[in-house]
């Protein structure tokens, strides 16, 4: 039997050479799915122009579908890992939003960087920059994410809580790709910030309960937080997490009695809204 090899979708590599030859592409559903939780989020925000932070933004068309739904592009902050994909959505906006005299139609842009989300010194980087966020957009960002290794970090972690100093010698730990990516986005967030995810997966997040049996599932061991890495779960509360029927998902009686379908079941990708505790990260 021939064995399937998935996509290396954790890989940076894979990305450069699949932006290279894809115009454009839209993960899982349309630019828009995320709009009624996006305005919520806006609506319910404290800051005067509330920032959204665009994960993974590839060549999708929800960077410039977020333009619509804020005052200004400027409070959009597109990020992907892969240069190729920033550069090109960089060039796109530009090319896009100009008058025919060359001049531009706006004088404000949306932002665009090429970041590695697993990198403590580039999330460090931001922060040190005062670059917090009210809004986080993942479309599918977490997905491609959990299909990397697990990761060597030390500890205590760059990015922990007061209580959670040890005080004994430091440590070096494998940490779930997710719990880290939790742990970087809670440092980019302003309390009560919402995390905003469309997903494959009914069971995405392994620091959300029903927690994981076995550690290989993203379990934490039970002692991490007495050595100084923070709980994901006490930085993010579950707000919503709600199925999404597939485009195109389903036969029709027709088709299905044509093809010989007795029944094809439906398929569904996950809406997850997360909003930020007010628990400190130093």
């Amino acid at each position: 039997m021939t064995r399937y090899n998935p996509p290396p979708f954790s890989k940076r590599e894979y990305w450069d050479d699949r932006f290279k030859k894809e115009k454009t592409f839209d993960w899982l559903l349309p630019a828009h799915t995320l709009d009624a939780p996006i305005l919520e989020a806006l609506a319910a925000s404290n800051s005067v122009a509330p920032r959204l932070l665009h994960i993974g933004c590839g060549t999708s068309t929800l960077s410039f579908h977020l333009r619509t739904l804020v005052e200004s592009p400027d409070q959009i902050h597109n990020t992907d890992y892969s240069s190729v994909a920033v550069d090109a959505g960089a060039r796109w906006e530009e090319e896009s939003f100009q008058k025919p005299t060359g001049d531009n139609a706006h004088e404000h842009r949306m932002s665009w960087s090429t970041l590695d989300l697993l990198c403590p010194t580039s999330i460090g980087d931001l922060r040190q920059k005062g670059q917090l966020y009210d809004i986080i957009v993942d479309k599918s960002t977490s997905d491609a994410i959990s299909c990397g290794d697990d990761l060597e970090i030390a500890l205590p972690y760059v990015f922990c809580t007061s209580i959670d100093l040890p005080s004994g010698a430091p440590a070096r730990r494998t940490m779930h790709p997710l719990h880290l990516l939790a742990v970087h986005l809670a440092a980019l967030a302003r309390p009560g910030a919402r995390w905003i995810v469309l997903s494959y997966s009914a069971e995405r997040f392994p620091f959300l309960p029903p927690f994981p049996y076995t550690q290989q599932d993203g379990l934490l061991e039970p002692d991490i937080e007495k050595e100084g890495f923070p709980h994901p779960a006490k930085l993010w509360r579950l707000e919503k997490k709600e199925a999404l029927e597939a485009v195109g998902d389903g036969a029709s009686d027709a088709d299905a009695k044509g093809h010989g379908i007795v029944h094809k079941p439906k398929v569904s990708n996950w809406l997850y809204v997360m909003s930020r505790t007010d628990v400190v990260l130093v």
